[in-house]
């Protein structure tokens, strides 16, 4: 095996190849839902035994890389749409992988985004955009459109334009999904997929993927229950300085992200360089004060 891949697989939490619950998911999903911060080796889920196994569905980390920007996919309207088409309106973009038929895990990291984004105070298409794409090369323009329409509904009705559902093109890939323009997206993102013919679903992870405006892989966010800071924290950093208000900037300069843990953690020298600044301000306001009473004192004594 490759070592870097090696590497990157170790840093890689195994939990998140329990979130492979696109398969038997009521047996499974308790064991899909245990994110935060549980980490023991992930058990083979498929459609029968030993058909999946997780060390082959978890995610590989490709910070920095940047994913191909001229991948055309369609919408439930038959409209095509590019990658690039998103990342030229300057936001940093939310990206998602799966499929709209997915019986729960899918839905489930939608509604853990979406519940997350109303409390981060950021807005769809003034912030960020999103972008959900389906591997499955048989999905249909209702099942998408459907889950659009979901997500869209959560966050108070923002335009579904600002976050496309897409499909691959009709006869643009295999029916296990292992070639075409949505298999090209994963692999640039480190997003590996199975599909098991038992049961006729796709095995894959929890994981949602931070773009920078122009095309960069910036963080993983992991699970169906999402952090609001992080994800905030996320969508700031990868946007810039374009994102946000001024003190979420500052704010941000006092966490640093923790790749082990996969959070924003405090960061002690942030916390200082500030400190140091409000102390700073605070000095040359006295000493602007005494500066000007001294200046009215003389004036007057002049007078007097």
């Amino acid at each position: 095996m490759n070592p870097s891949l090696l590497a990157k697989r170790v840093l890689t939490p195994s939990i998140t190849a329990v979130a492979v619950a696109c398969i038997g998911f009521t047996s499974n999903l308790a064991l899909a839902s245990g994110y935060n911060g549980h980490y023991k080796p992930a058990p083979i889920i498929g459609g029968g035994e030993g058909n999946v196994k997780s060390q082959d569905i978890e995610p590989i980390e490709n910070l920095g890389q940047n994913v191909p920007q001229g991948l055309s996919f369609v919408d439930g309207h038959g409209e095509s749409i590019k990658v690039g088409d998103l990342l030229g309106r300057g936001m940093p973009v939310l990206v998602t992988i799966g499929y709209f038929k997915c019986p729960m895990l899918c839905n489930l990291v939608h509604e853990g985004l979406s519940k997350s984004l109303k409390k981060v105070g950021l807005v769809l298409g003034k912030d960020f955009l999103g972008f959900s794409v389906s591997v499955d090369p048989k999905e249909d323009s209702k099942s998408a459109n459907t889950n659009q329409g979901r997500l869209v509904r959560n966050l108070a009705g923002q335009s579904p334009s600002d976050w496309p559902f897409v499909m691959v093109p009709p006869n643009s890939a295999a029916e296990d999904g292992q070639t075409g323009p949505a298999k090209e997206l994963s692999e640039s993102l480190g997003f590996r997929f199975m599909y098991d013919k038992e049961s006729k679903q796709f095995a894959h992870a929890a994981v949602a993927f931070v773009l920078t405006p122009e095309g960069k892989i910036s963080r993983y966010l992991y699970g169906v229950d999402f952090d609001p800071r992080d994800l905030k924290f996320a969508l700031v950093e990868a946007g810039g300085g374009r994102v946000g208000t001024t003190l979420d900037r500052v704010l941000l300069s006092c966490f640093k992200y923790d790749p082990m843990t996969h959070k924003y953690t405090p960061f002690a020298f942030g916390f200082v360089r500030i400190g140091a600044f409000l102390s700073f301000a605070a000095l040359a306001s006295l000493l602007a004060l005494l500066w000007r009473k001294e200046l009215q004192m003389r004036r007057e004594r002049r007078t007097a």
